[in-house]
């Protein structure tokens, strides 16, 4: 039996991540842009059906250790790096990364984008397909291609290239992304990053419609990201990283309006009569809890973006009272829904005047591109490489490809064996490598070979098996012990996670995922066996399984966490204390569009004799719940209660 806590998608889905290279005159532009989320937690099930199918890549990353070109390894703050591209192709995408997270820092609000308790994790390939041996699979190079939406990058439609030559998988505590640079140009300017994949793990989550308008695959801002442009006192000229240069600014996809038919039609219209009308759809129905239908997503996409863009990088941005009203409105919708005497409270005006303003302002910027005037650095200390260590191989390769597997687990339930195979060997190979066993022993988890063959065998080779066990006490490294137990747990051999998991507890991983299954395994084992009166949990047992929980906590606030306190004490025969009630109460309120934990902690509450607490998640619940169902459960909840409803 295992425990998962639910988990949902969101209203971006994580797509492969693009690069876009530009000529600018006799030079080229090189831009990577950020990989958008699948999923997050138990958040906001009202997004659920807002999610685009993404079709993955059907890669593996080879399990074998090429000693011709050994994995080297380093580390900057929020990265991790796995390398065995030359120095040239490494530094590059290293640079391009950090660049990238500077950009973002510069133009967006610094709680838009928290720091991830775990690195990020960039893995740089660099290999030829072609010398592969049949079984062995890699990250396919990056090529490049124009994009669809050329149209909208102005002057610049007709040599933007766009690539889809690496993609990522993730956790909830961290971020792995795999490229193939074979045959890259390294001498170009680049600027790159997987650093936006911050903004799915704030809390309170970021509204559905920002998300949208920041990362939709057809309109968001940052769909393809930006591109430095460099350019010097005679014009556009080749600027070679290692000379030097300046970019002064940035330049990202333009407004796309429903589609590129939808959007030259538009154009042609304006080009005839600039009175034209353009309809914007009625702000509420942006603003609206409930996901859009996917007759209205395309139109609903383009408003977010459009808004968006008027907000962060228009006329918004630029009028320091618009600007504060936007930032606001996003900081009211991050805990409640958005009405219209909020919109008014927050700009002044209400929905009619700002749909004026998005029309005038749509036509604008409607195919044009979106520039930004920043000012980007260049110049980065240098990463010292070392040729990485087995345990460093085994557990950010393991990792990333049982991240991988474990994000197919509904989609393609075939390829995601595929996956986590490849993550065993890679993880038994690490093991053996690292406790110097010797060659001839099996890596697979069947057995060891235990003996040589005998010459007097005339019927060949004979080989004595016997189970290969991998233990914890000989692996030394916290964070290869806590994917290790991931791995056992997406495998469903939870006995041997849990050996891992209480290892790499013990140990002090960093690793809220870690403490998280811990959690779960804990509870799965005493809700079986439980010790309380009337099949009840025992005190001893919550303890034991709320502690990982609490570690979990100080690192990263995860909804999975919150659910499974909430879960421990609905079961237990003991009532939690007023520190445990404040931090059902904390979970709530950091996500307040998940109406199950709302429920949850409010019943909890309820039956353990605090009904002013109860009222007020009962009440945080009302707001956000979008299924008549949903109302009805707490409404039924709330008149079991005595206590009269406290206002906040």
């Amino acid at each position: 039996m295992s425990l998962r806590t639910d988990q949902y998608q969101t209203s971006i889905q994580r797509p492969l991540l693009k690069i876009a290279c530009v000529l600018l005159g006799s030079g080229l532009s090189l831009a990577v842009p950020p990989a958008a989320r699948a999923d997050q937690g138990a958040e906001a099930d009202a997004s659920a059906e807002y999610g685009r199918v993404v079709m993955m890549q059907r890669y593996i990353v080879s399990a074998t250790r090429i000693d011709k070109n050994p994995w080297r390894y380093a580390s900057f703050p929020g990265f991790e790096i796995l390398s065995r591209a030359d120095d040239d192709a490494t530094a590059w995408w290293i640079d391009a990364n950090r660049r990238g997270w500077w950009f973002e820092n510069e133009v967006m609000p610094k709680d838009w984008l928290p720091q991830s308790p775990v690195p990020y994790t960039l893995i740089i390939d660099d290999t030829n397909l072609e010398t592969v041996p049949i079984g062995e699979f890699h990250s396919q190079p990056i090529t490049f291609r124009s994009p669809a939406d050329a149209l909208t990058w102005g002057e610049l439609s007709g040599i933007t290239r766009v690539s889809t030559g690496h993609f990522g998988a993730h956790d909830d505590d961290t971020f792995a992304a795999n490229t193939n640079v074979y045959k890259v140009d390294t001498r170009i300017p680049a600027y790159g990053s997987i650093s936006l994949e911050r903004l799915f793990r704030c809390t309170p989550p970021l509204p559905r419609w920002l998300m949208a308008g920041l990362l939709g695959q057809d309109c968001g801002i940052f769909r393809e990201s930006f591109m430095p442009v460099f350019e010097q006192e005679n014009g556009f000229s080749r600027i070679d990283i290692n000379r030097g240069g300046l970019a002064r600014r940035a330049v990202g996809p333009g407004t796309l309006w429903v589609s590129l038919d939808e959007t030259q039609r538009q154009l042609q219209q304006l080009r005839k009569d600039k009175k034209t009308k353009i309809a914007i759809p009625p702000l509420r129905e942006l603003f609206a809890e409930a996901p859009p239908s996917a007759g209205s997503l395309p139109l609903w996409d383009s408003e977010a973006g459009l808004f968006v863009r008027w907000g962060l990088m228009g006329p918004g941005h630029e009028d320091p009272v618009m600007s504060r009203a936007f930032m606001e409105l996003v900081r009211r919708a991050r805990r409640a829904p958005v009405t219209e005497q909020v919109f008014a409270d927050c700009f002044g005006f209400g929905y009619a005047a700002m749909e004026g303003k998005l029309e005038a302002f749509l036509k604008t910027v409607l195919a044009q591109p979106n520039i930004v005037y920043v000012t980007f650095p260049f110049d980065f200390p240098e990463v010292d490489l070392k040729e990485a260590t087995a345990d460093q191989i085994g557990r950010i390769l393991g990792d990333w490809l049982r991240m991988q597997g474990d994000s197919l687990r509904n989609k393609d339930p075939e390829m995601r064996e595929k996956f986590l195979k490849a993550a065993g060997r890679m993880l038994l190979r690490a093991y053996r490598d690292d406790n110097g066993l010797p060659p001839d022993v099996d890596p697979s988890p069947q057995g060891g070979r235990t003996a040589q063959p005998s010459p007097k065998d005339a019927s060949g080779s004979v080989v004595v098996m016997k189970p290969f066990v991998v233990t914890a006490t000989h692996i030394h490294d916290p964070g290869l012990l806590s994917v290790y137990g991931l791995y056992e747990h997406d495998t469903g051999n939870d006995d041997k996670a849990r050996e891992f998991l209480e290892a790499a507890v013990t140990a002090g991983v960093v690793r809220p995922k870690a403490h998280l299954v811990l959690a779960e395994l804990r509870y799965v084992e005493a809700i079986g066996k439980p010790s309380g009166s009337e099949g009840k949990l025992s005190a001893q047992q919550a303890a034991s399984i709320l502690e990982p929980l609490q570690t979990a906590l100080q690192y990263a606030p995860v909804s999975g966490v919150y659910h499974l306190i909430a879960l421990t004490w609905a079961h237990c025969e003991a009532k939690p204390a007023d520190r445990d009630v404040e931090k059902m109460v904390e979970g709530v309120a950091l996500f307040p569009r998940n109406t199950r934990l709302a429920f949850l902690s409010a019943l909890v509450c309820a039956r353990s004799g605090y009904a002013a607490q109860a009222v007020v998640l009962i009440d945080k619940g009302l707001v956000s719940a979008t299924s008549e169902d949903d109302r009805n459960n707490f409404r039924r909840l709330r008149s079991t209660l005595v206590a009269p409803a406290v206002n906040e």
